[in-house]
Parts: structure tokens; C-alpha cells; sequence
């Protein structure tokens, strides 16, 4: 009887030759420096973790759920169309500038939360005052 590792090794298989994918170009596709890694998922050695799930199907235009469960309900679709581009364009960046763009959104973020936090202040008085 089969694992469920070596199930889905098979499903991610078929996925990444339906694509006319080697492991090698799938592995540089998801920004990981070896084939073993996907060799190792497609021979049910290692478990696919969540986070490595959602890489592998975005590269393989699938879902997560399907990736991982065999699940054809939802196909690609958990995220709205914005994030969907974002994720695609983010992972075309070097590890270096992924980097970067983080950094570049945590500050982002925190100006805009320094914002509203002044703003709320502003308007939300004390009554002491």
C-alpha cells in the first residue's frame, strides 16, 4: 500500500511532466537551489509542507489542495487576482530582492500604521483634555 507522501508524489509528478518540466527547472522555478529537493518529494521520501505546497502549485498553475489532496474543486483560485500577479511577479525576484520587498512592505505598512494611529489620536481626544 501505498503512503500518502508517495500519492502525492505522484500527483506533483504527473503535474510538473504535464508542464514538460525537468525537476531541474522546476526546482530554479520555485528558487530552490537542487533538484533533490522535488526528486524527494516525487519519490515520497519528504513530506510536502505547506509553504512548499502553495510554490509548487503556483509553478504548476494547480492548488495547494489539489496538489496535496487530489482536490479538483478549487484549481489556483484561493487567491484574488491582485495577490495572484504579486506572488508570481515576487518570485521572479532574486532571493536577494524577495528580501528587499519585504523589508520595502514592513516599512510601508508601518508608516501607514504610524498614520492612522495619529490620525485616531487627533480625532479621539481624551475627554481629560
Amino acid at each position: 500500500m501505498k503512503t500518502m507522501a508517495e500519492i502525492i508524489g505522484e500527483r506533483l509528478k504527473a503535474l510538473r511532466e504535464s508542464k514538460n518540466l525537468s525537476q531541474a527547472q522546476l526546482s530554479k522555478l520555485c528558487g530552490w537551489a537542487t533538484a533533490s529537493r522535488v526528486g524527494n518529494y516525487e519519490l515520497g521520501v519528504r513530506n510536502i509542507g505547506v509553504d512548499d505546497a502553495v510554490v509548487l502549485a503556483r509553478i504548476l498553475d494547480t492548488s495547494p489542495s489539489f496538489l496535496l489532496f487530489g482536490d479538483e474543486v478549487s484549481q489556483g483560485n484561493e487567491l484574488p487576482e491582485k495577490q495572484r500577479r504579486m506572488l508570481k511577479l515576487f518570485t521572479q525576484l532574486p532571493e536577494s530582492e524577495q528580501d528587499r520587498m519585504i523589508d520595502l512592505f514592513e516599512v510601508r505598512l508601518k508608516e501607514i500604521d504610524e498614520y492612522v494611529e495619529k490620525y485616531l489620536r487627533g480625532r479621539f481626544k481624551p475627554a481629560s483634555e
